[in-house]
This record gives C-alpha cells, structure tokens and sequence, in this order.
C-alpha cells in the first residue's frame, strides 16, 4: 500500500464510484423495488417467480457494488490519510462496514426468490429485510461521509465548498436512514438532494487522478494535507 500514490488512489476510488453509480441504481430501481407490492405477497411472488434471473442477476451486481465499495474505501484512504490517518481510516472502516451491512442485506434478494414459489409471504418479508437492513446501511455510510467531508474541508489540496457538501450528503443520507427505520411511511427522501456532493467528489477524484506531474505526499499529518499541484 505504500508504493501506491494519492493520485493512482484517487483514479481508482474515483473509477469505482462511477462504475457503481452506473450497476446499483439499475439494479436497485430497474429490478429490486419494481418486485415488492406492499400489502400483496401472492403479487410479490408472482414477480419474483416471473423475474427469477432478473433479480438473482441484479443481486450479482450488488455484490460487485460491495466489492466496488471495498476498493473505494481503500482509494480514499490513501487519498485523505495525509489530513489525518486515523479519522482517514476510520472514515475507511466505516465504508468497509456499510458493505458488510449491505452484503448481508443482499442475501435476502437470492432468498426471496427461493421463497415465491413456496411461501409468498415469507418471500414479502424478506424483500422487506432487504430494504431494511439497506436503510440501516445507508446511516453508517452517511456517517462514512460526513468524516470523508470533515477531511476534504481540512485538506489544503481540497476546495472547502466540497467537503462541506459531502457533509451536507452524508447528513442526508443517514437522516433518510433513520427516518424510515423509525416510520416506513417516511417520504422525506432528504438523500436525493443532498447527494450533488458525492457526484462533485466523484469528478474532483477522476480529474485529480488523470493529472499527472502531481507532487504528492503520504507522510500522514494531523491537520493539514500535503499534496498539491505544482
């Protein structure tokens, strides 16, 4: 990890997000959410059994999106640790732990279609703890944002206005987390604002990442950054 620089890291977290911005919304708004009829299992079921491979596919890619995730927290690390290793890893661990949350959440989508064909509402009940445990997910990668935020807007290599919206993201996610863990009738949907800063950092990482001629350093500092264009 050492021989590795800032700005490989910062091509390949920023090359990862875009794949997964492209594979998890097919997955989850093309495919997952079209499945469940709330109220309705013999329906759910007859979604299910009709687009089996669909959503065992879907779930694939999901899986791919966890391993994404893994590789992205890796990426950030490596880029922020000169603002602060420790708050740098834990912002890593704490993305690492989202995709621990979500890949256990995903195993319900491969058990809800085993179900539909014997016990359609236990296949309801289980694409319900799908969307569940996701909720409880998106809190811990709010939180993982927030500290990747507070890092960007301490990091003299990083314009502030771009930490403070990824602050700004993560607040919105782990609010609309909370919210429907505490009320399924939740409709606030505060993430689908606030995630602009998460698109921005996105591009910052490819751009930053393509440039080469960039003098870095990964010597870790406890509050400023030490890397910047020449």
């Amino acid at each position: 990890m050492k021989d590795i620089t800032p700005r490989v890291a910062a091509l390949t977290a920023g090359l990862g997000m875009l794949l997964m911005a492209v594979i998890a919304p097919l997955c989850i708004f093309g495919v997952i959410e079209k499945m469940a009829v709330p109220g309705d299992a013999s329906a759910t079921a007859a979604n299910l059994i009709e687009s089996a491979s669909l959503v065992r596919n879907a779930g694939v890619g999901l899986l791919a999106v966890v391993l994404l995730d893994v590789i992205v927290a890796w990426g950030l690390y490596v880029v922020l640790r000169p603002v602060n290793a420790s708050l740098s890893l834990l912002g890593a661990w704490l993305r690492v732990t989202y995709s621990a949350i979500f890949a256990v959440a995903i195993t319900n989508l491969f058990d809800a279609t085993r179900a539909a064909t014997v016990d359609p509402e236990q296949a309801l009940f289980l694409l319900g703890g799908f969307d569940q445990a996701w909720q409880f997910a998106l809190v811990v990668f709010g939180a993982h944002l927030v500290v990747v935020g507070y890092l960007a807007w301490r990091a003299d290599y990083i314009s502030r206005w771009l930490g403070a919206l990824l602050v700004i993201a993560g607040v919105g996610y782990a609010l609309d987390g909370v919210g429907t863990l505490i009320d399924p009738t939740y409709l606030l949907d505060v993430g689908r604002f606030t995630f602009v800063g998460e698109i921005l950092f996105l591009f910052w990482l490819l751009i930053r990442g393509a440039r080469k001629g960039m003098g870095f350093s990964t010597t870790p500092h406890s509050s400023e950054g030490c890397f910047r264009a020449n």
